[in-house]
């Protein structure tokens, strides 16, 4: 193949394709490698998989999320007939049916468990199917090895391209906010391991403040405005939220699906030179020191709290040149320069 532009397709897969571009999902794992892509000089096919023009050559075709099915089977068999190289992606650990029981969707009663194992039958099997994938985070990446008959590929997740040309705003003028951003309908458990803490921070510190963006059921102890709740916003406008904060809130369940979750959410607020304050995360680790504060329990929450929201000193070193460094650590450059990389590899091997 030589260092020949690649004809590359990134599928989304979700169910219904007129919601496509609203899913944060398809907005990291396929969009902004796309633009990253191009930018490098490569030409790039972005939809859903039922668009596809299927008649075009493609170098590699990657599927996000796929679900086996007849569809699937015949463009798999076609692609695959005229040498394209195809893959799967997925961010979430849904191709395990014996986990779905302990999935947040079937523990906050969003999905009868019933169906839930039948999706991620689907998911499994179009993994094998597909042959090859590719995963946001390295427990992501055991947990698809045992799927598998060959080790996925980790692809991070990274800062959105449009953001990094967005100014980021002095950390000096930031107010004692708090910040969380659930995306979506599932985190009403995690949410709830810290409400006592940020009871008591806010009790104790009437100037202090709690933004929750996004769809969560909730009650807390405060008094009035101090704790403000508004709708989710598109990714056109998601920065603003992300950017008010002087420190964000990442809570998470323990569980096996948990575990294999990416640290968009410290990413997120890092771009902002923003600490995001969280529950131990495998791939958050690499983040500590550039964003990523660690809190294991409601004492270690609580304390956690009080230094970056009311200790000056203490908020500036941990701030101190935050976002160049996370801007650094989460390029999506780099990380499609390695994406390309790995299927020049795979297809030369061919």
């Amino acid at each position: 193949m030589g260092d020949a532009p690649l004809r590359i397709a990134l599928l989304g897969c979700n169910r219904n394709a007129a919601l496509l571009r609203r899913n944060p999902s398809f907005t990291y794992r396929c969009e902004n490698l796309a633009e990253a892509l191009r930018r490098a000089g490569h030409e790039v096919w972005l939809g859903h998989a039922s668009h596809l023009p299927w008649w075009r050559r493609f170098d590699v075709v990657q599927f996000h999320r796929p679900l086996d099915g007849p569809r699937l089977a015949a463009l798999a068999a076609l692609l695959r007939a005229r040498g394209t190289l195809l893959q799967a992606d997925f961010d979430d650990l849904v191709f395990d049916p014996a986990l779905a029981e302990a999935s947040p969707a079937v523990l906050n009663g969003l999905r009868p468990l019933a169906a839930l194992r039948a999706e991620f039958a689907r998911h499994a099997a179009a993994l094998r199917r597909l042959g090859r994938a590719t995963v946001s985070t390295a427990p992501l990446a055991e947990a698809a090895a045992g799927v598998l008959a060959m080790a996925p590929r980790r692809v991070p997740n990274a800062i959105h391209a449009r953001w990094r040309a967005m100014p980021v705003p002095p950390a000096s003028l930031r107010p004692p906010l708090m910040t969380y951003l659930p995306g979506t309908r599932s985190h009403d458990r995690d949410f709830a391991l810290v409400a006592p803490a940020l009871e008591r921070v806010l009790a104790r510190h009437p100037e202090a403040r709690l933004l929750v963006t996004g769809p969560l059921h909730f009650t807390l102890r405060a008094r009035e405005g101090q704790v403000w709740h508004e709708e989710k916003l598109p990714f056109e406008r998601y920065h603003e939220a992300v950017q008010r904060g002087r420190v964000n809130l990442a809570p998470l369940e323990a569980s096996p699906f948990t575990r294999c979750k990416s640290a968009l959410k410290v990413i997120e607020a890092g771009c902002w030179g923003i600490p995001t304050v969280l529950s131990p995360l495998p791939d958050a680790e690499r983040f500590v020191g550039s964003g990523a504060v660690f809190a294991e329990n409601p004492a270690a929450w609580e304390a956690a709290l009080e230094r970056l929201l009311f200790d000056d000193a203490a908020h500036a070193a941990e701030t101190d040149g935050l976002a160049a460094r996370m801007r650094a650590l989460a390029d999506i450059d780099a990380i499609a320069a390695d994406w390309v990389a790995a299927v020049r590899e795979a297809r030369d091997g061919h």
